[in-house]
């Protein structure tokens, strides 16, 4: 299958598939509001990014980052139910590194919490990220209405938690 990224440059670009693969693949607690992905599509002067991946030109999922100077944060990334086992998910996940050009980190819960977290911590590990376990990290809520999550961190490379930490929580969350 031939998997290809695609940025997606405005918020009239979005394809309904992401958005309704987006509201299946992640518990309320774990979505920002879509009015404020769309509002950050729009943000040129924002870090954020949103990509649609493709797999024989069909929509097969989506990524969604924020390229900081020194890592590329992965705030949402999801595949097409039916499609994954297929190597897309990996194949993404490999341009989204070559293009990145630095660590890659992103938030996972814990291998404990379920056995899907085992599984996708074990699909990151696979693609040589290592898991900071040692490291407490809380994922702050989205919107007032949320909850806070505890989760850990990931990353492509070695880096620093406490600054992966503050510049999520400072630009991501907003939370400090």
């Amino acid at each position: 299958m031939n998997t290809t990224l695609y940025h997606i440059p405005y918020s009239n670009s979005v394809p309904d598939e992401l958005l309704a693969l987006y509201n299946t693949s992640f518990p309320a607690d774990e979505r920002r509001p879509v009015d404020s992905i769309l509002s950050l599509i729009d943000n040129h002067d924002s870090p954020f990014n949103a990509y649609v991946i493709k797999a024989d030109n069909g929509f097969a999922g989506f990524i969604t980052t924020w390229d900081f100077d020194d890592m590329l944060y992965v705030e949402h990334f999801a595949t097409n139910p039916e499609l994954r086992g297929q190597g897309i998910g990996s194949d993404a996940l490999n341009m989204l590194m070559e293009l990145a050009d630095k660590p890659v980190v992103l938030e996972v819960e814990p291998e404990d919490s379920n056995p899907l977290a085992s599984r996708r911590i074990g699909f990151y590990r696979r693609h040589g990220f290592m898991l900071h376990s040692d490291y407490k990290y809380i994922q702050p809520p989205y919107t007032p209405e949320s909850q806070s999550i505890e989760m850990k961190l990931m990353s492509s490379a070695t880096i620093d938690p406490d600054r992966a930490r503050t510049l999520l929580y400072k630009h991501v969350y907003r939370a400090e």
